[in-house]
């Protein structure tokens, strides 16, 4: 007896091609979201990719020549991470949206509020099945579902 039936491959198939397609749009997606944060005072403006790379820094006049130095730099961490976690933000959400066109035995993707809760489920789907007391790895039931 076969471990899956010709229409459980083609369907198996079909979802890895549809969740290859999705993840290089999440990809694509993700490495074009900008995001652009301003301190409260208009002295600075920050633009990130979605990697948190910083794409370009613009100073307002030259008031910001009065600024001591350890103020400049406290401005400009604070402007940084505030363009950074709105980049992120914007990121997360394109990726929540693709992910909702994921076939459903990927996991629960679509659900997920944050990176952090992104990297959890990542991990736990590529881990779920490896046991820690050297037992074999579980196989999917009868409807391809992972245990």
């Amino acid at each position: 007896m076969a471990l899956f039936d010709d229409s459980l491959l083609e369907s198996t198939l079909a979802e890895l091609a549809r969740t290859e397609e999705i993840t290089t749009r999440i990809r694509t997606e993700g490495a074009q979201v900008t995001f652009q944060a301003s301190d409260k005072n208009k002295l600075l403006s920050v633009t990130v990719g979605g990697q948190g790379d910083i794409q370009e820094l613009k100073f307002r006049g030259d008031a910001y020549r009065e600024l001591a130095p350890a103020e400049l730099a406290g401005l400009l961490v604070k402007t940084i991470e505030q363009a950074r976690k709105g980049a992120r933000e914007r990121a997360l959400a394109g990726v929540q949206e693709l992910m909702r066109e994921l076939p459903s035995s990927v996991g629960r993707l679509a659900e997920i509020g944050s990176v952090e809760e992104l990297v959890d489920e990542l991990t736990d789907m590529f881990t779920r099945n490896m046991p820690d007391d050297g037992r074999a790895p579980v196989p999917p039931d009868e409807t391809g579902q992972w245990a």
